[in-house]
């Protein structure tokens, strides 16, 4: 497999399970709030789980431009790009750690 296949099949895998997170805190953003007991604990709850949404979709937005430098690079620029994308994507899960 080629630099440019392997790192955008890491983007891509990536971007999927951020995708399969905004989706699951939905789910338990709406079940939460379902269970909040007064407007002002669902408005809290809708605040906390909106900023990790949101965040998470910052990434993917980040990562699909990331993509799309990755198809038009030529080789000789994929190794700063993959320099940059794992600085990036360690940085994300260490900030994920902390969060979760």
């Amino acid at each position: 497999m080629s630099l440019k296949d392997s790192l955008q099949q890491k983007l891509e895998t990536q971007t999927d399970a951020w995708r399969k997170q905004v989706d699951k805190l939905k789910q338990d953003a709406e079940t939460r709030k379902a269970e909040a007991k007064d407007e002002q604990a669902e408005a809290e709850i809708q605040k906390q789980f909106s900023e990790k949404i949101q965040d998470l979709e910052n990434n993917i937005d980040s990562a699909v431009s990331k993509l799309a430098e990755i198809r038009e690079s030529g080789e000789d620029k994929l190794s700063g790009i993959k320099d940059q994308i794992d600085s990036w994507l360690s940085d994300n899960d260490d900030s994920s750690r902390r969060q979760g």
